[in-house]
């Protein structure tokens, strides 16, 4: 019956027949000013004036209407079940000159959705770590589109909100969507999705809420060591045993592997630790531990090394002193004699990590000399004349059985090293 609203609070737009519309001094008041309705509830609005010089007023709407009601000041629209979802209650005023003042009270009707749910698009079951994949939230039956806000949480940790600016006072479905990419850290997570009414503050507080069931993913990814030694010492004959633990989805199978028959060996399992026992370990050795499931494969290496008393240990050198400050000299056509000059090293003995580099100083006393020198597989430093140190040093020491000498060459050729 009313084609428009006033543009400014207190005033009212009039519609003469006759004469464009325009301002008038007197108010025509709603209370409240707009309302938010659950759909099908009952809704209660008072339209009043103070002015008193008026034919009557009343309300005019498709559920509700209260028909044109003379001397009164106040009237109002009730509805005990509001399903319409396009309806504009009207108010309006008759004065005494034929005028006619009117206000449309705002409504929102709103509906909480009847179903909520997340799924995984293209794809069933577990997901590979790395991937990307898209979740859906599917959003059934809710009204108004555009106060509506989609959040996305993975646990309690908010992802995402998303808005929608098409309005839409009826209900429909809505399907929103989310690109995840889950790591190793995400197996056994839980997404989900949460349907949102910001109603404004007319509306109530805390807003309508409606969140899916929990979709819970398992995520498969390639097998990972967890931190232990990869270098064990041990005492010759004794037994030892190495630790080999890993995670990884599917669980991996674990495997020994040696380079060698040397003593006797057997694995035992305890969840993700797989342990070899080895028993009368006699010679240093490399074990190999691979891991494998559906998705990769890797190994790792534990060195053996073995710490065999000094009077049984393999020298580093072709010869060594019986007595600590003297040297074996080696000349051509004679027994092995003892000299009175030092031959030292420093540091006299050496362990080493396979791999690693090594570094050792040979020095003499003696100046009257040719020279001296290394002689090793690796490291050798040659003769060097005039020097009283040379020093043998190996970057990455990968022989087993490597015996660096270090020698000097006397003024008369005999060669102690």
């Amino acid at each position: 019956m009313f084609s428009t609203a006033p543009s400014t609070p207190g005033t009212m737009t009039t519609l003469p027949a006759t004469a464009k519309p325009k301002l008038v001094t007197f108010p025509l008041e709603l209370n409240p000013p707009r309302v938010v309705v659950r759909y099908g509830d009952s809704v209660s609005v008072n339209c009043s004036t103070s002015f008193t010089d008026h034919e009557g007023m009343g309300w005019e709407a498709t559920f509700g209407g209260t028909g044109f009601e003379q001397e009164v000041n106040v009237v109002t629209w009730t509805v005990d079940n509001l399903i319409d979802w396009t309806i504009e209650p009207t108010c309006y005023i008759t004065l005494i000159d034929g005028e006619q003042p009117s206000e449309v009270l705002p409504v929102i009707l709103y509906k909480t959705p009847d179903s909520i749910s997340i799924s995984v698009l293209r794809h069933s079951g577990p997901m590979v770590e790395g991937t990307e994949y898209q979740l859906q939230c599917d959003i059934q039956n809710i009204a108004p589109l555009q106060n509506l806000v989609v959040k996305w949480y993975k646990g309690n940790e908010p992802l995402d909100n998303v808005t929608y600016s098409i309005v839409s006072k009826t209900p429909v479905d809505v399907s929103d969507t989310l690109m995840i990419s889950p790591s190793r850290h995400d197996d056994g997570a839980q997404y989900r999705c949460r349907a949102q009414l910001d109603l404004g503050p007319e509306g109530p507080q805390p807003h309508p809420t409606v969140t899916s069931e929990p979709l819970n993913i398992t995520v498969h990814y390639t097998p990972e060591f967890l931190p232990g030694n990869d270098t064990v010492e041990v005492s010759a004959g004794s037994d030892v045993s190495l630790d080999c633990s890993a995670e990884g989805n599917p669980p991996p199978e674990l495997r020994w592997t040696n380079n060698t028959a040397e003593g006797n060996a057997n694995e035992t399992t305890v969840g993700r630790l797989r342990t070899l026992n080895i028993s009368r370990v006699t010679a240093n050795a490399t074990y190999n531990c691979t891991v494998t499931n559906r998705l990769g494969s890797i190994t790792k290496q534990i060195h053996v090394l073995v710490e065999v008393p000094p009077q049984q240990h393999p020298t580093m050198f072709s010869t060594a002193p019986s007595t600590p400050g003297t040297m074996t000299t080696l000349p051509a056509t004679a027994k092995p004699k003892l000299v009175t000059f030092p031959l030292e090293l420093n540091p006299p003995r050496v362990v080493v990590r396979y791999g690693d580099s090594v570094s050792v100083n040979c020095s003499t006393s003696f100046t009257d000399h040719e020279g001296m020198g290394w002689e090793a597989t690796f490291g050798g430093t040659g003769f060097e004349q005039e020097v009283n140190v040379v020093t043998w040093t190996v970057d990455n020491l990968i022989d087993w059985t490597i015996e660096p000498t270090c020698y000097i060459t006397l003024i008369d050729g005999e060669q102690p090293s």
